[in-house]
């Protein structure tokens, strides 16, 4: 990180940083304050009891809401491989969305924890108005210590060759050997090492792009802001150890100014941590005074004319300790951090979630229910009336069961009976659990949990019921994806483009392909799509597999190659029904690239089947004239062949005759060296002739 030496002289940026962030806080501990109260509600730590003596019941509407909302939103956003799509605006972009939309994905799916990143997110939005999600490229440096022992000499050096590699100590084991000098003829001794036993430190820097889930507590935004993105001011509140600030890039001596400090602004001191870890009891003020290594440090991003050029730009200013001090300040191009909120109120940064509406509820069914619970409690055991001093009170106190009450004359104890109020509190919970149906969509047939209404309906009505709730989960995943994910797959898409340095293979469609994030074009249209349906799962299979078998009947009878379904478009259809069933692997089954088998040749016509016809015998002609041009070749060269022998044999008898006669030798081998001249002359003669005969057949 490059830092600037003094900041001391920026008193203009920092009186703007202290305000921004004063008035911010004032506003989020207000939200706050809210929050800690929903967190207590989802915990089933709220309403409180008012009395030790009245029924301790606490209805669980908002955490019963919630975890019925929980899983379809996660399904609708993580059901499938591609979470977001990046779509082309035109044809040259097709194959930059496709790399952008697969490598995207899988590092937030694959390199991120992003699902449990965004259940978290969103677990906070349907409970404390707003989850937070934060992207940024992570340079900063790790080290581990490793110890290794008894290495052998070769070991040791291919260790030490290893890069970003650091000896911290080592200690050599030495061995004696005993050799006879070759000069001298005499015993010497020599050492050699013999083991290694080191102690190393592996640095390595992260170099990745990381998304986290920050609490809520953390954030602080304007006031006055209409939405996240436009706001003046948004700052992120952090305890670091030195530790966590020197691998940052911060230098250790400027920081030890500001070790432990900065408690009395710590976010986790807050109502909503305390609210939200009902078992910290740890207190935070005296930490300072134990030589703590955390430091509250804070990322302020605001609007503020840096280079003096009369336009205000976005800046990302950092201090650390509660007093502001500035240790680095850059431009900031993008806001990092990204909001999402179930209900957005118009005009306001922060909106409601589904919490708000049904605290009341909640309220108001826990005390009819204690009310209730005491009214069956004093029906079952009533207050009794007694005449003081004829009646034994320890046996009035007794109410184990058959225990009797001794009296000194009949009627000296009377029980006062309380009537039980549950027929008239049970319409009044049916009414509270109607207004929560109507608030949040969520309710037992819905859910599944309630057959009997299911089965007494028409299938009309249970469409109707069933679209109502969907309809309203629905819109929450709407609001998530426009105001949410769009930007948080936008920011990933932007840092991998910017710091990426290297290519990295990455499969893509069956295939094994070079990603280089730096040539992509992210200045042009691209746009991102997060597809949600209005119709449930089983509805998009229903139409899948009727679309399929159309598909097969138009390959069937058409063939491959017709104008209306393409091999690649019956493989996509077979593929969204493989993910519908929850399967993301799809390629494990079906192809994600088909390509159509080539065109059969068409039926020749009677006039071309009657050129071919003649041609083919043309063919068969020509084939016979070599096959007879060959046929005589051999003839005459066999018949020369046996002819020759003919002759050679009796050069030979007459060879031998004349050895006898005359006591002479004959050279037999000019002889036959003459004969075989003469055979391979007769040979070429007749390949001639048969080459002659071959081409006026073929002319012929």
């Amino acid at each position: 990180m490059e830092q600037v030496e003094d900041y001391s002289s920026m008193e203009e940026l920092h009186g703007v940083v202290k305000a921004e962030m004063d008035d911010a806080k004032d506003f989020i501990y207000q939200i706050g304050e809210e929050r800690a109260e929903s967190t207590e509600f989802y915990l089933g730590k709220e309403p409180d009891i008012s009395s030790d003596l009245q029924s301790s019941y606490i209805s669980t509407d908002v955490r019963d809401s919630v975890l019925f909302m929980l899983p379809s939103i996660m399904r609708t956003f993580f059901g499938t491989k591609k979470v977001v799509e990046f779509v082309p605006k035109d044809a040259g972009d097709i194959e930059l969305a496709e790399q952008q939309t697969s490598y995207v994905n899988y590092l937030i799916q694959e390199k991120n924890p992003g699902f449990q990143v965004l259940y978290n997110a969103f677990k906070d939005a349907l409970i404390r108005k707003t989850g937070f999600v934060k992207v940024f490229w992570d340079d900063s440096t790790t080290s581990t210590t490793h110890e290794y022992s008894d290495l052998d000499p070769q070991t040791y050096q291919v260790l030490m060759l290893e890069k970003n590699l650091e000896l911290v100590s080592e200690s050599v084991t030495m061995e004696s050997m005993t050799m006879i000098d070759p000069e001298t003829n005499q015993e010497i001794t020599q050492e050699s090492p013999a083991s290694y036993d080191v102690v190393v430190k592996r640095i390595k820097d992260k170099d990745q792009v990381c998304i986290e889930s920050i609490p809520p507590e953390e954030v602080l935004i304007s006031r006055h802001a209409r939405d996240i993105e436009s706001a003046s001011y948004v700052g992120h509140r952090m305890i670091k150890t030195m530790s966590d600030l020197v691998a940052m890039g911060y230098d250790q001596d400027m920081l030890e100014e500001y070790r432990g400090a900065g408690y009395a602004d710590d976010p986790q001191t807050s109502n909503e941590v305390n609210a939200r870890n009902p078992y910290d009891d740890i207190v935070y003020p005296d930490r300072a005074d134990k030589g703590s290594n955390d430091i509250l440090y804070v990322e302020h991003y605001l609007f503020y004319d840096l280079d003096e050029d009369g336009i205000d730009e976005r800046v990302r200013v950092c201090t650390v300790g509660d007093g502001c001090n500035i240790v680095d300040v850059m431009p900031c191009h993008e806001l990092p951090i990204v909001m999402f909120c179930p209900d957005p109120e118009p005009h306001t940064a922060i909106g409601s979630c589904p919490a708000d509406y049904l605290k009341p509820i909640q309220a108001a069914k826990s005390q009819i229910m204690r009310d209730t619970l005491d009214s069956l409690g004093h029906s079952i055991f009533p207050r009794m009336g007694i005449v003081e001093g004829q009646v034994n009170i320890d046996d009035v106190l007794n109410t184990d069961i058959g225990q009797p009450i001794r009296m000194r004359s009949p009627g000296m104890v009377q029980p006062f009976s309380v009537p039980f109020v549950g027929k008239e509190a049970f319409p009044v919970l049916n009414y509270l659990d109607e207004a929560k149906e109507n608030r949040t969509g969520v309710s037992k047939a819905s859910a599944g949990l309630n057959a009997d209404a299911l089965q007494s309906s028409t299938k009309a009505a249970v469409a109707a019921t069933m679209s109502g709730a969907q309809g309203r989960i629905e819109l929450i995943c709407r609001h998530f994806a426009e105001g949410g994910m769009k930007k948080l797959f936008g920011l990933v898409s932007d840092l991998i483009a910017k710091h990426q340095t290297a290519t990295e293979i990455f499969r893509l469609n069956g295939k094994f392909i070079p990603i280089d994030p730096r040539y992509w074009d992210n200045s042009k249209d691209i746009g991102i799509n997060v597809a949600i349906s209005k119709t449930s799962d089983e509805e998009k299979a229903v139409v899948l597999q009727s679309l399929a078998q159309k598909q097969e009947q138009i390959l069937q009878t058409m063939g491959p190659n017709n104008p209306l379904v393409s091999m690649q478009q019956y493989a996509n259809t077979l593929r969204k029904f493989v993910e519908l069933a929850g399967i993301k692997d799809t390629e494990s089954f079906i192809n994600s690239v088909v390509q159509n088998p080539p065109p059969a040749p068409s039926k020749p016509s009677a006039e071309e089947q009657l050129a071919m016809a003649e041609m083919e015998k043309a063919r068969a002609s020509a084939q016979k004239a070599l096959l007879d041009a060959e046929t005589d070749r051999m003839k005459i060269i066999m018949d020369d062949d046996r002819q020759r022998d003919i002759e050679e044999a009796n050069l030979r008898l007459k060879a031998k005759e004349m050895e006898a006669k005359y006591n002479t030798q004959v050279n037999m081998a000019e002889i036959n060296a003459l004969m075989e001249r003469d055979r391979e002359t007769i040979r070429s003669i007749a390949k001639i002739q048969a080459q002659g005969l071959t081409k006026t057949n073929q002319q012929q």
